[in-house]
């Protein structure tokens, strides 16, 4: 994959942008910043990306292949993410997220993701082929974060002469940016997590990025269990429960005795139609409740689902 990038510093007259009316705050200080996203030749999979910085008078732009993916709003403040070389059926994913740093007044690399979305495969797309429930999941995650710093005008897509932060190092970065859940959890499921404003003003779901959800597997512990278990049950409660699931099962794994996650990751497995791993869980989570002298609080719901009733 071949990526020509430059870099330029303009007075903008305006754009013509299929996004012209602003799409997106990238940089995350308040002002929309304008970008256009155009192919270069007509039927060719690279495409012009210009971004124009609001409120200054300078862009950034570069040259992509981006195939049928593209530019969006990262999930959190002054954010943004590529999809390069992307195509509806490819079941393997490719992702670059990018970061503003005001002292360079450009986005600024800090990772790259690699995972596989199985139920993308054209034979149960195309084919008719019946997808198992499994293939909901995205799978074999490879996710790093990169040293600083290359720029988004500097971007190479090959990632051949990308460094990335050790394993450690790559902790330390996901906690930081974990605090942006810890933040706004207090809204609930109701609020910037899951939810933003369109265009129109009408409250529309996020797209919660699922490398995000599998960074969030990686620090679980001790002082944050509470917090992504809220997390996860919050995604549930959002319609985001194979991301739910996706965190919870790790939970489980590690704190099998934290009763609430146990019946958490049993209620995302049933709406995802997985009884038959959801109903032992239910199982435990009622053994665990009995034990603890709490039988009395066992929900309705859950005792019919002991057996799969």
């Amino acid at each position: 994959m071949k990526v020509a990038v430059c870099f330029a510093f303009f007075f903008i007259a305006g754009i013509a942008s299929a996004n012209s009316s602003c799409e997106a705050d990238l940089n995350g200080d308040g002002i929309c910043d304008p970008y256009s996203v155009n192919a270069l030749e007509e039927d060719s999979t690279i495409s012009r990306i210009i971004i124009n910085i609001g409120g200054s008078n300078k862009s950034v732009s570069g040259d992509f292949d981006l195939g049928d993916g593209g530019l969006s709003a990262g999930y959190l403040s002054s954010d943004f993410s590529l999809l390069l070389d992307f195509y509806t059926r490819n079941t393997a994913i490719t992702k670059y997220n990018f970061r503003w740093d005001s002292s360079r007044l450009d986005w600024v690399l800090y990772k790259k993701s690699t995972w596989v979305e199985p139920g993308r495969d054209e034979k149960y797309s195309l084919g008719g082929e019946k997808a198992p429930i499994e293939a909901l999941f995205p799978q074999q995650f490879d996710v790093q974060r990169v040293e600083c710093c290359t720029l988004f005008s500097q971007f190479s897509g090959n990632g051949q002469n990308l460094k990335f932060l050790s394993f450690d190092d790559k902790l330390v970065e996901i906690r930081k940016d974990f605090r942006y859940v810890v933040e706004n959890l207090p809204q609930d499921e109701t609020g910037k997590l899951f939810y933003t404003v369109d265009e129109a003003g009408i409250k529309v779901r996020r797209n919660i990025p699922q490398e995000f959800v599998y960074e969030m597997t990686l620090i679980i512990s001790d002082d944050n269990v509470g917090a992504l278990n809220d997390y996860a049950y919050y995604l549930s409660r959002s319609q985001n429960n194979v991301l739910a699931a996706l965190l919870l099962r790790e939970i489980h794994k590690k704190y099998p005795d934290r009763v609430v996650a146990t019946l958490n990751l049993a209620d995302a497995y049933w709406d995802i139609g997985m009884k038959s791993d959801a109903c032992p869980l239910y199982k435990e989570y009622a053994n665990k409740m009995t034990t603890m002298g709490k039988s009395t609080r066992i929900p309705t719901l859950v005792k019919s689902r002991v057996n799969c009733g």
